[in-house]
């Protein structure tokens, strides 16, 4: 994940609104398990997770940090992330994957980052292999980059498709409560 957001970090306001939303995610499934505790209803579908709210806390703080953060990020860009913050970023959005117990919904609530990440190694790889490129650039959003597109267009695009990956795995975590 870390890598991902810094990956995903190459247009303004591209990674900044993926990482709000992915931050608003752990909002919802940290209230969600504090209203689920096993320490305030004693069921088979209680979460054990150690201080939700307190998760939930963090989540909100850093979702307001970089909804704050876009306002100055979004193009033109004023201020400028970097490694140092994207980073910071992808450390956030994986903590709080491991401490709500739910790393298996990472390439959902960050699939942007996933799916940057794996064209940056398709690009890789492929090169290596056979000489030739997949994109014309890698990340993917600078080959969209590269075909013409407008940034804003591109990162508009990617927010939607952050968003959509964000509600199916908010729909899984769903799911797997009402199954259990």
């Amino acid at each position: 994940t870390t890598n991902g957001v810094n990956l995903t970090d190459g247009l303004d306001g591209l990674a900044t609104g993926a990482a709000t939303m992915s931050f608003l995610a752990y909002v919802l499934i940290t209230v969600w398990q504090y209203g689920q505790s096993c320490s305030l209803v004693a069921s088979e579908s209680c979460y054990p997770t150690a201080n939700p709210i307190d998760l939930s806390i963090i989540a909100a703080a850093c979702a307001g940090a970089t909804f704050g953060f876009l306002w100055f990020n979004t193009a033109p860009a004023r201020i400028f992330m970097g490694d140092t913050g994207s980073l910071a970023l992808g450390g956030g959005i994986a903590g709080l994957a491991v401490f709500t117990e739910t790393e298996l919904l990472l390439p959902l609530t960050a699939g942007l980052f996933l799916i940057t990440a794996l064209s940056v190694i398709l690009q890789v790889g492929s090169f290596k292999l056979t000489g030739r490129r997949v994109f014309r650039m890698a990340p993917l959003h600078h080959h969209f980059e590269m075909l013409g597109w407008p940034e804003i267009q591109i990162v508009v695009r990617f927010w939607i498709i952050q968003g959509l990956c964000i509600g199916a795995g908010l729909a899984l975590f769903y799911a797997e409560w009402v199954r259990s």
